[in-house]
């Protein structure tokens, strides 16, 4: 989902800090070093994120051609989750109990047993599954300092951040009146800024006026 096709929506964030002198050549080194690597079968991690090419998933040879244009870095945040289904696990090491059992020629298993086969049976279908795949797009303007990313998932979002800043060793700021002052965006003066900072929420109904409402709601 994301830039190039499919909704608008997106959530938006500030670059806080400004761009190395050589930051080619150092984002293109770190860009490769954070590019996705599949989950390992034969681990317990269900899941695995890294950047990817926004026009096709499999394209992790993220080279400075695919993700600088025109003054913008697009890359696309892949996330693969390598999940047995709970009810193919059970009915697979029901058959492997049923299978060690005729074996050894013994009518059950104790609890010990059937928790090594259930593991065992688990890593066994883990190598036969394909895992789940989605990508997010994400479009830095680097004279702008804007940072736009298609997901409005909070958990999705933070992992985002995470391995936005580990990737460009650059902080980033959520989008509120605020930072857009702060960081330019505005072209306001520092009166206003200061101001901004100290903004309390302000509600537009009192709670009993609402629970009023609620009640006569509640009437008709």
């Amino acid at each position: 989902m994301g830039a190039f096709q499919g909704g608008l929506t997106y959530r938006q964030y500030f670059v806080r800090g400004e761009l190395p002198a050589d930051w080619r050549d150092q984002f293109a080194e770190k860009i490769n070093t954070h590019a996705f690597k599949d989950v390992d079968p034969a681990a317990e991690e269900e899941r695995a994120l890294g950047w990817c090419s926004p026009h096709f998933a499999l394209d992790v040879d993220l080279n400075e051609g695919l993700w600088l244009h025109d003054g913008y870095l697009v890359l696309a945040l892949r996330i693969d989750t390598l999940k047995v289904p709970g009810p193919q696990l059970k009915i697979y090491t029901e058959a492997e109990c049923r299978r060690v059992m005729a074996e050894q020629k013994v009518d059950s298993l104790n609890r010990y047993q059937r928790a090594e086969i259930k593991e065992r049976v688990k890593q066994e279908l883990r190598k036969k599954i394909l895992p789940g795949i989605k990508t997010i797009d994400m479009v830095w303007d680097l004279e702008g300092k804007v940072v736009r990313f298609w997901s409005g998932n909070t958990k999705t979002n933070e992992e985002f951040q995470e391995l936005f800043e580990k990737t460009f060793e650059i902080g980033l700021g959520v989008d509120t009146p605020y930072t857009a002052a702060a960081f330019g965006i505005l072209g306001v003066g520092e009166d206003l800024i200061s101001k901004l900072a100290d903004l309390q929420p302000t509600p537009f109904a009192t709670a009993a006026a609402g629970f009023a409402d609620y009640i006569v709601g509640g009437d008709e």
